[in-house]
């Protein structure tokens, strides 16, 4: 399977072969106690970390110039955000099986890689630092892992006034930091962001959405960046809220409520 086919495989893409042929260190969680919830555990370990990785020949062209932007950007964002960089030399042994390995043939090239293993983008030719810089922050990035650093949760609303039910949503999602407040002395706090804004795109992406939603969608985000994905069923918005929040502060290994919830680690910076 060729890197430039991850994106189509979507979440179930690359994970083994990241770790075998690119030595990238994903953190793994320890087997936790039964009583251990998964807000303590994202407590606890840092936010996986993506990967940008480019793929490049020596003298080929654009590759050097390619090289000096990787370089560039990691000075720049390593300790910003929860991402790596690695450099691939195919002219090498070892880099020349990499490449073949994922079927790369067009030098250079750039892809972005989830902890979870899916390609979130890929840039071809020269590496160009502002599109990449791009993934790792918008507005709406920055307010979430701000938030994020005060409260052991936040809902992150994509919306915005002119949409159809934004206010019954804003109205749900205080009602249940309402609730988590009063039953579980767990403050949350609520992000809103436009999902029109094309500087969210990759934020959009990172949730699992192609397209901007037309109606406000609300995720449960928590930990150092991490967003539930999964389905929790609910009567209506309020209730899906303030038990995802139950099931994040008491839900275990042992599967205590049935249903585990890790979530999706975001790319985040600032």
């Amino acid at each position: 399977m060729g890197l430039r086919r991850l994106a189509a495989k979507g979440r179930r893409g690359i994970r083994v072969g990241l770790v075998v042929w690119l030595a990238v260190v994903v953190p793994v969680q320890p087997i936790a106690a039964c009583s251990v919830s998964q807000f303590e555990l994202a407590e606890k370990a840092p936010l996986p970390r993506y990967t940008v990785v480019l793929f490049y020949k020596p003298g080929f062209e654009d590759s050097d110039a390619a090289l000096v932007s990787l370089k560039a950007l990691s000075k720049t964002w390593k300790d910003r955000a929860n991402v790596e960089f690695e450099s691939i030399n195919a002219r090498t042994k070892r880099g020349g099986k990499i490449a073949k390995y994922w079927q790369v043939k067009e030098f250079p090239v750039t892809f972005v890689i989830a902890p979870t293993g899916w390609c979130l983008a890929t840039y071809k030719g020269k590496l160009d630092e502002t599109k990449v810089a791009a993934l790792m922050t918008s507005p709406g990035k920055a307010a979430l892992r701000d938030a994020l650093t005060t409260h052991k949760a936040a809902f992150l609303v994509l919306g915005k006034k002119t949409m159809k039910g934004y206010a019954a949503t804003l109205k749900a999602a205080a009602n249940a930091a309402k609730a988590t407040q009063a039953a579980m002395k767990i403050k949350v706090t609520t992000v809103v962001v436009d999902p029109t804004d094309a500087r969210e795109a990759k934020l959009l992406a990172n949730l699992g959405l192609e397209a901007p939603p037309k109606e406000p969608r609300v995720f449960v985000t928590f930990g150092k960046g991490r967003a539930v994905l999964q389905e929790v069923e609910a009567e209506n918005t309020e209730a899906r809220l303030a038990f995802t929040i139950q099931l994040l502060s008491a839900t275990d290994t042992c599967g205590g409520f049935g249903m585990d919830i890790n979530g999706e680690p975001l790319l985040l910076g600032k």
